[in-house]
């Protein structure tokens, strides 16, 4: 899990989580990234999850991502009827200033270790 990382001129962030998987405890989410406070300006940020490859395509087996601000739910994207998400699927939104920011991996049970994580840019206004 990954926290906000300032680029060197001062007006951009981003974060990333790295490859992560489940275990046999199947738990209903995974945290990928977590920043307890993204900073004194707003941002508009940019996050990209990517996938592993499956280890079943059983419609409803697919993996999701959830995207809160300040604990409030803003995207969730997990499709039961589709077998594959598509890699390089981009969400952009506006962060307030100050926010929590959470990116979560919503697991699916016959693919609890597919390989998961996201990137994110943030770009301050």
């Amino acid at each position: 899990m990954s926290s906000q990382i300032l680029l060197s001129g001062g007006d951009k962030w981003y974060s990333y989580s790295g490859v992560l998987f489940g275990d046999v405890s199947v738990p209903a989410s995974i945290n990928m990234v977590l920043i307890p406070n993204t900073g004194l300006r707003d941002s508009f940020i940019q996050v990209t999850p990517f996938y592993g490859i499956e280890n079943n395509t059983a419609t409803g087996s697919q993996l999701g991502i959830e995207i809160k601000i300040n604990d409030v739910t803003v995207v969730k994207n997990q499709n039961e009827y589709q077998t594959r998400i598509n890699n390089g699927e981009s969400f952009t939104l506006f962060v307030p200033r100050q926010s929590k920011l959470e990116v979560n991996s919503l697991n699916a049970a016959n693919n609890n270790v597919q390989e998961r994580g996201c990137t994110i840019i943030g770009y301050y206004l």
